[in-house]
C-alpha cells in the first residue's frame, strides 16, 4: 500500500480550509490544516508532511513569510502558494528563487490542483 501524500493547507478563510480539506481528502490525501502562519509553524514542529499549501494574505504572517520559514527549517518540504491577491510579480521572484515550487490562483480548477498537487509530492528521480 502506498503511503498518504500529507498536505498541509493554510488560510485564514475557514471556508477555504473546509473546501480543500474536504476536496483533497477525497483525492487520497492526507490533510492537515492551519489558519495562520503561526498555527502552521507550530503544527509542522509536531507533525511531517509533503507538501505546504499556503494563502498569500493572511494576518500577522503573510504566506512568502510562512513559506521562507517553512524553507528554513524543512528544505525537503514542497511549498505552494493558493491565492487570488499575491502580485504576479512576487509569486515569479519566488518561483525563481526556488521558495515556491509552484503557485495556483482562487479560484482553482480541483482537478487541476489535485493532479498538480499529486505530482509536485512525487518523489524527484
Amino acid at each position: 500500500m502506498t503511503a498518504k501524500i500529507r498536505i498541509l493547507v493554510v488560510d485564514d478563510v475557514r471556508l477555504v480550509l473546509t473546501s480543500l480539506r474536504r476536496l483533497l481528502e477525497r483525492a487520497g490525501f492526507h490533510v492537515e490544516a492551519a489558519e495562520s502562519g503561526a498555527d502552521a509553524l507550530a503544527l509542522l514542529e509536531r507533525v511531517p508532511v509533503d507538501v505546504v499549501v499556503s494563502d498569500f494574505m493572511m494576518p500577522g504572517m503573510n504566506g512568502i513569510e510562512l513559506l521562507r520559514e517553512v524553507a528554513a527549517k524543512w528544505p525537503n518540504v514542497r511549498r505552494a502558494m493558493l491565492t487570488a491577491q499575491a502580485e504576479k510579480d512576487l509569486v515569479d521572484r519566488s518561483l525563481a528563487d526556488g521558495l515556491l515550487h509552484a503557485a495556483f490562483g482562487k479560484p482553482w480548477n480541483n482537478q487541476e490542483l489535485v493532479d498538480a498537487l499529486k505530482a509536485l509530492a512525487a518523489p524527484v528521480p
